[in-house]
């Protein structure tokens, strides 16, 4: 092959190629020449020509990369040397590799691997960023987090964490569709963005849930003011957020522990009435442990017998007869001893395990109901309490249905008890389903009516036969400024024209019963007539024996 044709075929290759020989002084190499340039790398690394020095290279191609050891190497050892590099632009990176020939000549070639390592940039970056968000994700919190307690630890600083989470994002989810819920938490991103700065990182921890940490704090009480900042940025854009506080280290120094407590002062929030933010406290983590105990053991103790069921008396005030009866759930421990059901059902029904202990409450009071109407000819009606989480269940209906087939109860005898917060998540859906419990035959009823602030929506849109008066009004309803009873009277008056019964709840004292009895309420629960009892008191009640009945004595 020619001299001219092997010009013309590496001057065609399309991989940029260089040509050295080195510059001796001394008989030691002190610089190196350029022989031949390609066109591509002309193209590539800008205007080179033969017989310039390594200096050129260097300052237009990269200061980083020392071309000359390379080339010594190369030529001392005869091996061939690879580096990867940024050009000097900081536009195009270079994979460059350096062999000597045979007859002392150093060849460099240059490969263009821009698009591979923005590739792998991107690659990379996927991993630490959400894909919906473009926030900080869960991974690069926790990168994050690590140093941010080291420097902390040697500076002495506080810091704190800021767990928010969108409030019933997945109601839209499933009312509107997914689509919807992922234009709010875009939303919500472009908001925690624009606090972004300075000492306040935000990161996507997943789902519906932001993590904002704050750096450099002088108070705790810091942490307000940026969360009631967040805050009123969401309320302006009619997004409920709710967002829990722990402080590094007032709270802890321990990773894990701060994000679950700002973890559990969030659910706080959300419990307190959402759209707001609450500061970790560590009464917070003794209820939190509690429950943990409470959700372990409850299994075991359904399956030793530990449940009970105890019916409280409900007693018609115009006729001075009894209504019928209320059945309670109650829990006694073995080593926890007797466990009040405010703390217990909410647990039961955060895991899950509401629907096993309501199944069992329905089939029991069930056969209680239709075993007292055979022993002792009892006429009453049995009331039973349905936990929101187990009306919204898709299997309630054939467990209710199930609970008849075994007891052989008329519907009509039993009433399905619920309370408003039934209505809060999806409100089209429990109306629904309680249609389909009335035309089964049950009877419905309201409970604690007056608490919350949609009571009278309720009253339009539920199928209801009784409405329970909430114990609140009942306590208050002798004193002097006449609101309780004047509230009271109101509602009794109200829903007795809508054809509804009304049962005041904690009466607990005779001048409570005289005037419940002047304001025309036709049924009292309460201590005074009769404390929750067990099935053997409430048969031997039912027998004829008469002190039987536990109430309180004026």
């Amino acid at each position: 092959m020619t001299e001219i044709i092997f010009k013309n075929v590496i001057d065609a290759i399309k991989i940029p190629l260089i040509v050295f020989s080195p510059v001796y002084s001394d008989e030691e190499i002190s610089d190196f020449e350029i022989n031949y340039i390609n066109p591509e790398f002309i193209r590539s690394v800008f205007n080179l020509q033969a017989g310039q020095k390594y200096s050129d290279i260097k300052a237009k191609i990269s200061k980083n990369v020392d071309w000359f050891d390379m080339g010594v190497e190369a030529l001392n050892t005869g091996k061939m040397f690879a580096e990867t590099f940024l050009s000097s632009n900081g536009e195009t990176w270079f994979s460059l590799e350096v062999k000597a020939t045979e007859d002392k000549h150093v060849v460099a070639t240059l490969t263009d691997i821009t698009a591979k390592v923005r590739y792998t940039e991107s690659l990379k970056l996927s991993l630490v960023t959400d894909a919906l968000t473009a926030l900080p994700n869960r991974v690069q919190f926790y990168k994050d987090i690590n140093k941010i307690i080291q420097y902390a630890a040697e500076k002495k600083e506080k810091f704190g964490l800021i767990f928010f989470d969108v409030d019933n994002l997945k109601s839209l989810n499933d009312s509107k569709g997914q689509q919807a819920g992922d234009l709010i938490l875009i939303k919500a991103a472009r908001i925690f963005k624009s606090f972004d700065h300075n000492n306040v990182s935000v990161y996507r921890f997943g789902g519906d849930e932001f993590i904002v940490v704050a750096r450099d704090i002088a108070h705790a009480d810091s942490l307000y003011t940026i969360g009631d900042a967040i805050i009123e940025a969401f309320n302006a854009e009619n997004i409920d957020v709710s967002g829990g506080i722990s402080v590094y280290p007032d709270n802890t120094t321990e990773r894990e522990d701060l994000i679950k407590f700002s973890d559990l002062a969030m659910h706080e929030a959300k419990k307190a009435g959402k759209h707001r933010v609450m500061m970790f406290t560590p009464e917070m983590q003794k209820n939190f442990l509690r429950k943990v105990m409470y959700k372990n053991k409850m299994p075991t103790s359904f399956e030793n017998g530990d449940f009970a069921l105890f019916f409280q008396p409900q007693f018609d005030i115009s006729k001075n007869t009894l209504r019928g009866f209320e059945a309670l759930l109650r829990w006694d421990e073995k080593e926890l001893g007797k466990i009040p059901p405010e703390e217990f059902i909410p647990v039961a029904e955060e895991s899950g395990f509401i629907n096993t202990l309501g199944e069992w409450v329905l089939r029991k009071a069930f056969t209680c109901q239709r075993e007292w109407e055979e022993k002792f000819d009892y006429d009453g009606v049995m009331s039973v309490n349905a936990s929101p989480v187990q009306l919204m269940d898709e299997n309630f209906l054939d467990v209710l249905d199930a609970a008849v087939a075994f007891s052989k109860v008329d519907p009509s005898h039993v009433e399905i008890e619920v309370t408003e917060g039934v209505l809060i998540n999806d409100t089209e859906k429990a109306v629904a389903v309680l249609e389909k419990v009335k035309e089964r035959g049950f009877r419905i009823s309201l409970d604690d009516f007056g608490t919350g602030y949609s009571s009278l929506r309720y009253l339009q849109i539920l199928p209801l036969t009784t409405l329970k008066i909430d114990k609140s009004f009942i306590q208050s309803i002798t004193e002097k400024n006449g609101v309780s009873e004047n509230i009271t009277n109101a509602i009794i008056s109200m829903v007795t024209k809508m054809g509804l019964d009304t049962i005041a709840e904690g009466v607990e004292k005779t001048d409570q019963l005289l005037v419940l009895q002047e304001l025309n309420c036709k049924t009292v629960q309460g201590f005074l007539r009769g404390k929750p009892m067990s099935q053997e008191q409430i048969e031997r009640y039912l027998s004829g024996d008469k002190t039987a009945l536990d109430h309180l004595e004026e």
